[in-house]
């Protein structure tokens, strides 16, 4: 054997520089063919069995030859698809190798285009509307630069004074009852003032805009609907232009209908209905503040000069109604106020999915080492016949990019099941989820990765390849250690692998133990069994709007009675415990803001130094519907109506914070300013804000979110402070399934008034369960990222210390029979895994410590650099790399030593 090797390498160096044809190339192989096969006869194999060891020995004649054969008078098309032909039945012949690299790639590029899907659609790719750029969202902002909402009056100002916006318009949420059909519908609606859909460019598909005229009341009541809500209440039925439906309880003309892809920031919204008050309304004034703006610039307009303008407009209008004061204009770009609290996290989860495409190319690329030290023999013997290095490491790199482009493959298909689950989600989630799609943008991203992938894992490996020395190579038996730079690379790819690994295993720990911190909040009320609906009443109906300009709270005795007689027909409907409603359920949003008056201590000079509040109006027995338990004095009761005493009950953190430890049963507050800070003219003459004695202290509720620490809070009953509030939420405790309760609830509502919906109706734990949905997301999202990176990591450190075994496994039989033990062995091996992952651990933990800074915003209750998390995580990957060295070594020390010698 040794004399046939030395006689190829003669040749070989005698052909070096000239060109062979068919005839010598055939005559040379099948001369080395019957040396190889005659040498394996000798060593006791049949012939047809040395035959067959003399062609794998070789490396397969045909392929030898195709990568022998000169090719540079071939067309370049003609040569690459040889290459590719060649690449394909490298794949066929090692199966194993091609489906576990086709399985690294489908899993590392899918990520990736998931990924690159997300963020292009919510981050990177403008909003569905002409020139989008010009487009900003317009919010008052108070001192710490918080932003806050705008009253009705100063919108007014803004839109007829500014200087650089083309249009500017305002909007808010409503809820309207639709009635006339065989069921009560609520429909969510955009009041929006008339510039609307001309700020956003948007033109409806059918009908007509709103215009200037429909923000008149009286001519007000026109609609446009949604092209989904008119195909599916109306069958899109082209003749309802025109023609009036019933909402809450009035005629609306439909004046048009919207594009069918139209959105705005992901709102769910069915309707859009023009901005109008009543003469004397109190909505329309400076005690009311609530819309949202948003405007389109002008051209050539700087953000800046558009805040110069607005601010000089709101400091004018500061000095005429010193509410405003300490507030001023601020504004951004449309799409980073929908996007901009979602963006630190894509931006988290992007740089984590980028982590692990580098360590799905790090263990191809140390597979493909494996492979090529398997192969070495074979490139050594086709350098020998003459082919150049060139034309070898294109064949690898070609194969390297054949095997990336069938992962890419598999990868979409991964991607496109992925974008449906996503798709699902909910605004509330991740803004415009129902947009992110595999377009021709992330195809060419993914063809991207594909080619960069291939080129990744594959250059290094093929570089490495052709630098054999033929000489050396052929005279290497299949089982001698090989190159042993060969095992240097293999064993920083590894390191590398568990670096990163670490990193994102670490991020995913502390969004773990951040998640398991937010489970364990105690929201202040108790979620189970318990069923909620939203229900709205029409103003027209239910309120008397002579005695509400009057600010009398009689004005409102309609609608308590409503909303008195729902919850006691619900606590009479079989195995309902308690009942009861309020107007702003918990983790719902801080949504409605006051500012108390203490009238135990001196009243303040201004509205600023009366402490902020939220405020709540309950109706029944709420707090025990929910489980919300009274920390001192008492409930309401039936007793508390108009007639009755007025009385509120505040939270734990308002008696904390105003009374310390004093106990604030019996003091008097109110949750209006007192009168000699209401502006004049404003209020009626004889108007009084309403004195509450507080008669009870409930526990701290999160209402604001499961994030947000609890704040003042004070209770009225809905008798006694209405304010306007028509949409309340109605709370059922069960004693068996809430959701068992549904239909009987309705059908309750509809005795009470037929033409009030009962929308919204989830139990508590789904909206508790909706709250954590977000950093759920996250978690899972990173979590599956770091369990791939994990996964990868001990395949990447089993196939090296695997192949170390193999290679050495001459070595080990020479230290067997000169007597070392089998602990000797694995100890051995073991050095050389330890050494690997250490390596790989040190670096890890000084990049977690840097990067998992980033994950700053998205932890609740755990610090970025948490001592626990990094030392449980780096044990746990020690433990599972060591496992992965582990096998493969002490499969090594039950080595025959005798039979590991025979095979050489």
């Amino acid at each position: 054997m040794r004399g046939s090797l030395r006689a190829l390498w003669k040749r070989a160096t005698s052909f070096r520089g000239r060109e062979r044809s068919d005839r010598e190339l055939d005559e040379e192989l099948a001369s080395h063919l019957e040396l190889h096969a005659a040498d394996n006869v000798r060593a006791g194999m049949s012939s047809e069995e040395a035959r067959r060891a003399a062609l794998l020995k070789l490396g397969g004649v045909e392929q030898t030859k195709e990568m022998v054969r000169d090719r540079r008078g071939l067309p370049v098309l003609d040569a690459l698809s040889q290459d590719v032909r060649l690449g394909l039945r490298m794949m066929r012949r090692s199966p194993g190798f091609t489906m576990a690299a086709l399985a690294v790639l489908a899993l590392g590029i899918g990520a990736n285009t998931v990924m690159f899907g997300v963020v292009n659609t919510v981050l990177l790719r403008p909003l569905p509307y002409p020139e989008a750029a010009r487009l900003l969202r317009v919010q008052t902002a108070n001192a710490e630069g918080e932003d806050m909402a705008t009253a009705v009056p100063d919108f007014h100002e803004y839109r007829a004074r500014n200087r650089t916006f083309a249009a500017l318009a305002s909007y808010y949420f409503g809820s309207f009852d639709l009635t006339g059909g065989e069921a009560p519908e609520r429909l969510r609606a955009l009041v929006v003032s008339a510039e609307f859909l001309g700020v956003l460019g948007v033109r409806p598909a059918r009908g007509r805009d709103l215009g200037p005229d429909d923000e008149r009341w009286g001519a007000h009541r026109v609609v446009v609907l949604t092209d989904g809500f008119w195909r599916r209440r109306f069958g899109g039925d082209p003749a309802l232009l025109g023609q009036a439906i019933t909402l809450n309880g009035e005629p609306y003309t439909v004046a048009g209908v919207l594009p069918r892809d139209f959105s705005f920031l992901g709102l769910e919204a069915q309707a859009l209905v023009p901005m109008s008050f009543a003469p004397g309304d109190n909505l329309n004034s400076h005690n009311n503040y609530f819309l949202t703006m948003v405007g389109r610039m002008r051209p050539g307009v700087p953000v800046d000069a558009a805040r110069r303008d607005l601010n000089a407009i709101s400091e004018s209008i500061i000095e005429s109604h010193p509410e405003n004061r300490g507030t001023h204009v601020g504004m951004r770009p449309l799409q980073e106020a929908m996007v901009g609290d979602v963006r630190p996290a894509l931006l988290v989860l992007f740089g984590a999915v980028a982590f692990v495409l580098l360590i799905t190319c790090a263990n191809l690329a140390n597979l493909i080492l494996v492979r090529a030290a398997g192969r070495r023999r074979e490139v050594a013997l086709r350098i020998a016949m003459g082919a150049s290095r060139g034309r070898i490491l294109r064949q690898l790199l070609t194969e390297s990019v054949l095997l990336a482009a069938g992962g890419s493959a598999l990868a979409l298909g991964l991607a496109w099941l992925s974008l449906l689950w996503l798709n699902s989600l909910g605004q509330a989630v991740l803004p415009r989820t129902e947009d992110v799609r595999v377009d021709f943008v992330v195809l060419g991203f993914t063809a991207l990765v594909a080619v960069a992938t291939g080129l990744l894992f594959g250059l290094a490996p093929a570089l490495h390849s052709v630098r054999v020395d033929p000489g050396t190579a052929l005279k290497e038996s299949a089982r001698t250690a090989g190159d042993p730079r060969g095992h240097r690379v293999r064993a920083l790819l590894v390191a590398v692998e568990v670096a990163m690994s670490l990193v994102l295993l670490i991020g995913a720990g502390l969004m773990l133990k951040s998640m398991h911190a937010l489970s364990r909040v105690d929201t202040g009320f108790d979620p189970g069994q318990v069923l909620t609906a939203q229900l709205s009443l029409p103003k027209g109906r239910y309120v008397d709007e002579a005695l509400e300009r009057r600010f009398s709270p009689r004005a409102y005795e309609k609608s308590a009675r409503f909303f008195d007689e729902v919850v006691r027909r619900a606590r009479s409907v079989p195995g309902v415990t308690a009942a009861g409603a309020i107007n702003g359920l918990p983790l719902m949003g801080e949504v409605w803001g006051k500012n108390a008056t203490l009238y135990d201590r001196p009243l303040p000079a201004t509205l600023r130094e009366l402490p902020p509040i939220q405020y709540r109006v309950v109706v029944g027995d709420y707090f025990r519907a929910l489980g919300v338990t009274i920390l001192g004095g008492r409930a309401f009761s039936e007793a508390d109506t108009l007639e009755g005493a007025q009385v509120a009950i505040i939270n734990r953190e308002m008696a904390r914070r105003h009374w310390r430890d004093a106990d604030p049963i019996g003091k008097v507050i109110a949750v209006n300013p007192p009168i000699h800070l209401v502006p004049a003219g404003t209020v009626p003459a004889d108007y009084e804000p309403t004195r509450f004695t507080i008669v009870g202290v409930a526990a701290d509720v999160h209402y604001g979110g499961l994030q947000a620490r609890p704040v003042p809070l004070v209770y009225v009953p809905y008798a006694q402070g209405a304010e306007g509030a028509l949409t309340m939420y109605l709370v059922v405790r069960s004693a068996g399934d809430p959701r068992a309760l549904a239909p009987t609830l309705r059908e309750r509502i509809r005795e009470v008034d037929p033409d009030v919906a009962a929308a919204s109706i989830r139990t508590m734990d789904d909206r508790v369960s909706a709250a954590k949905a977000r950093p759920r997301l996250h978690t899972v999202v990173l979590g599956a990222f770091a369990f791939i990176a994990l996964l990868l990591a001990a395949v990447g450190i089993y196939g090296v210390m695997s192949h170390a075994a193999a290679q050495r496994t001459r070595e080990i039989g020479i230290r067997m029979a000169v007597g070392a033990s089998s602990r000797a062995i694995l100890a051995l091996f073991m050095r050389q895994g330890l050494a690997m992952v250490a390596a790989g651990l040190v670096a890890g933990m000084l990049g977690a410590a840097s990067l998992t800074r980033a994950l700053r915003t998205l932890l609740f209750q755990v610090s970025p650099t948490d001592a626990r998390v990094f030392a449980a995580i780096t044990l746990l990957l020690a433990a599972v790399a060591l496992g992965a060295a582990w096998f493969p070594a002490r499969r090594a020390t039950r080595l025959d030593p005798l039979a590991a010698l025979r095979e050489e």
